[in-house]
């Protein structure tokens, strides 16, 4: 500490009826029938054989300056306190102290008795804030807190250290602050390369008390004169400072020794004058302070391993800053167990506790401390372990509401403890990971108030994708917990679906956006199965046997990735019962002059339908609409008309309640080989199913057959066809097994191009006068009857 040691002493006092012993420099207020009691640890050369000890005491308020017999330096001691002593005084002498046959003082010395006093307050000062400084610099914590903790406790506001300054003029700076009288010493004078060898600012700090008497000069020149002329004749006065003893660690820095009651007492070294004694004044001044009345003023939580606050309530009268006399702070099991050592800081209203060393079990603890000899508890504290928050995740509420373009939303988290959070951000997943960016979140109680087991967080909805939230404790350890904002929900715009009454099961196709997330619809209006088809969802449903005309039902749909299905109101409406076409009749316009099939429909003839439909017209419905179309597999050309509606080659009437007549030309509707079907739809009612009308068909029209003279071969003739169309014909013959092809082709008629005539041969003689003609048409395995014979 910048000077000589002055030996290491155990230094405590004792109570009657206790066994051990407080250190003097622990104790708060001297209680009646106490004893001093010194023992040596350690004793330097130079004290080993004369050295003595003195002990001066002086009253708290009225009273008289005392002295007690002086003792050896390396012998234990005792010395009976007077309950009012407020200063006691160690002096020793390396030579003995020259204070025989003094028995009293002088009675007017209430000037030396303040003297004293002030003298061991600033001491005091000087002792805490050279402890505090060497604490800090074997801790590598720096000046600042340990100036910060001298400030809280002392009450006295400390410079900010110019970090480019000497660590002398550091030291002076601070040592003027606490003690006025040494602001005329200049650390840049002769004296202050007494102490320029010291390392660190608290040897500097001690060498420069030493330095030119300040310490004893502390108190004025008078505390001087008069501990010579009263007490100590020809004596040269110097100061000390004691402090906790430091002991080497296995790593060669000093740490403070194990048995907190020993006591290292520092001093200038230098010789005396000749003729005067040296003599090393030390004083602690009592501080009568009664146990603060202080207690938790709410539920403290704090997490293991960390540091935390605890807040505390303190009664009139007592002062927080008194804690920091409290000694061997512990955490004691509020279920019996072990005690364990607590670091505390005190704080402006507030305790800390340091458990970044300790390894303190979670738990509930009181906090208790000691108080000379009695512990006083200030009130329970709960030791939290940090959350891993392996079972934390949104609510199912939480989930759905983070769609696509909701802008900011407020999640719910659940599943684990969040008191301890302190920082939440959000980073979206991808190969490369953006940098995560903080996001405002919000504790129900505030952060260390208590288990919490949810917590709100905020997330931006302008992206769809997954991302995580990365969750911080205290720790500063990151815990990621999954989220998805999903693409917006699915909307079907066909929309209301309607289901006839009188249908087994009714098959529908919804249109929309996102369906192919639809896992599956269901509704209070019968059963519905189905499943997404690409941008589309197919699927047949069952009414339900109680349901009727007119109502309406909800749709709920169980979309992928979102727990509460998503509603559609007036999504299903029950109408009535479909059209249903039960019979076609079909009729042709005179004879078409060849053999058909009941199926058939020749294009370029008008033909006569007649559609008989059940639930045709029912009240309020809109005029019912007949659909035609040309079906091979599925329906590829279709028109719709109403009734008294006319189009080239087709027009629709009513034929009665229940019917509709239908003239059309079947090749203005389909083309020749394909399916003609019709439907009838109602509005709202919808579409009966399909029924087929006939198959479209090309004919050829013939008007004329004439058998000539000419032979071609043994039996067969010739013989020419007038008409339509005779290019579709590619044998004739007799009967419908027997025929012959056709070489030619149709020659156009002149002077009328629609009209072809067609050279055919045909056996001769004919089975029987006036047989009729029988031709094939092309692709056809058998022959068609015509009207023309020969």
């Amino acid at each position: 500490m910048g000077s000589a040691s002055l030996g290491r002493f155990r230094i405590a006092v004792y109570r009657s009826d206790q066994t051990a012993g407080i250190p003097l420099k622990d104790i708060n207020q001297i209680p009646r029938d106490a004893r001093l009691i010194w023992a040596p640890v350690h004793i330097p050369v130079q004290l080993a054989e004369k050295g003595e000890v003195a002990l001066l005491i002086a009253p708290r308020g009225e009273g008289k300056l005392l002295a007690l017999a002086p003792h050896k330096v390396k012998e234990r001691a005792e010395w009976d306190l007077p309950a009012n002593a407020g200063v006691i005084a160690l002096v020793m002498g390396p030579n003995g102290l020259n204070i025989q046959k003094v028995k009293t003082l002088v009675a007017n010395n209430d000037e030396l008795l303040a003297q004293l006093a002030d003298y061991a307050q600033q001491t005091s000062q000087v002792e805490a804030l050279i402890q505090g400084l060497a604490d800090s610099e074997a801790s590598g914590s720096g000046a600042d807190a340990a100036l910060q903790g001298f400030s809280s406790r002392y009450g006295v506001a400390m410079p900010k250290l110019n970090s480019q300054t000497t660590s002398n003029q550091q030291a002076a700076l601070l040592l003027s602050t606490i003690m006025p009288s040494a602001n005329a010493y200049d650390p840049l004078s002769a004296g202050a390369s007494q102490v320029q060898q010291t390392t660190g600012l608290a040897a500097s700090v001690a060498g420069l008390f030493f330095g030119s008497n300040i310490g004893i000069a502390a108190g004025g020149t008078a505390l001087v004169g008069n501990l010579k002329a009263m007490l100590f004749p020809n004596t040269e006065f110097r100061s000390a400072i004691a402090q906790a003893a430091f002991a080497p660690s296995a790593s060669g820095v000093e740490v403070p020794a194990a048995d907190t009651g020993v006591l290292e007492f520092c001093g200038k070294n230098q010789p005396s004058k000749s003729r005067t004694r040296l003599a090393f004044l030390w004083a602690y001044r009592v501080p009568e302070l009664p146990l603060p009345v202080t207690t938790v003023a709410a539920p403290a939580y704090i997490p293991a391993g960390a540091k935390g606050i605890v807040k505390l309530k303190t009664a009139d009268g007592s002062n927080v800053k008194d804690l920091a006399r409290v000694k061997d702070w512990q955490l004691v099991p509020a279920g019996g167990g072990a005690a364990l050592t607590a670091p505390v800081t005190i704080a402006a209203d507030a305790v800390q506790i340091d458990l970044t060393k300790t390894q303190t079990p979670a738990g509930d603890y009181r906090l208790t401390g000691r108080w000379d000899w009695d512990r006083a508890s200030l009130g329970t504290v709960h030791i939290r372990p940090y959350s891993d928050f392996h079972m934390a995740h949104l609510t199912p509420a939480s989930q759905d509401r983070l769609t696509q373009g909701s802008g900011v939303v407020t999640v719910n988290l659940t599943g684990a403890d969040f008191e301890f959070v302190d920082k939440v951000e959000l980073q979206k997943q991808a190969a490369r990971l953006p940098a995560p960016v903080a996001t405002r979140f919000d504790l129900p109680e505030g952060e260390g108030k208590g288990e919490q087991r949810t917590m709100t967080v905020d997330i931006d909805t302008a992206s769809a994708g997954p991302y995580r939230l990365l969750l911080s404790q205290e720790d500063g350890v990151k815990h990621a917990i999954p989220v998805t904002v999903l693409p917006p929900n699915p909307k079907v715009s066909n929309f209301p679906l309607r289901a006839n009454l009188g249908e087994p099961q009714q098959k529908f196709r919804l249109q929309g956006n996102g369906l192919e997330r639809v896992d599956a619809i269901s509704s209070d209006a019968g059963t519905i199965e189905g499943k997404a088809d690409g941008n589309s969802w197919t699927g047949k449903i069952r009414l339900k046997a109680d349901v009727k005309v007119g109502q309406t039902f909800r749709a709920v749909l169980k979309v992928r990735g979102v727990d509460e299905p998503v509603t559609v109101d007036d999504a299903i409406e029950v109408v009535g019962p479909r059209p249903k076409i039960e019979s076609v009749t079909k009729s042709l316009p005179g004879d078409p002059g060849i053999e058909m099939a009941a199926d058939e429909l020749p294009a370029g003839t008008e033909v006569g339908l007649v559609l008989t439909v059940q639930h045709l017209r029912e009240p309020d419905d809109d005029r019912p609409k007949v659909g035609l179309g040309c079906r091979a597999g599925e329906l590829r050309k279709s028109m719709t008309l109403s009734p008294d509606d006319a189009m080239k080659g087709v027009s629709v009437s009513f034929a009665g309640p229940d019917s509709l007549y239908l003239s059309i030309d079947p090749g203005m509707v389909g083309y020749p080989g394909c399916e003609l079907v019709a439907t009838v739809s109602v509005d709202p009612r919808g579409r009966s199913d399909q029924i087929a009308v006939g198959r479209v068909v090309r004919m050829p029209q013939l008007e004329k057959f004439t058998l000539t003279s000419e032979a071609l071969a043994a039996d067969t003739y010739a013989g020419i066809l007038r008409g339509r169309d005779l290019d579709l014909i590619e044998k004739a013959g007799w009967d419908s097994r027997n025929g012959l092809p056709v070489a030619g082709i149709p020659t156009p008629v002149p002077g009328d191009a629609s009209k072809q005539t067609l050279r055919i041969a045909v056996p001769w003689p004919s089975p029987a006068p006036h047989a009729p003609l029988y031709i094939w048409l092309r692709g056809e395995q058998s022959g068609r009857r015509t009207g023309v014979s020969d």
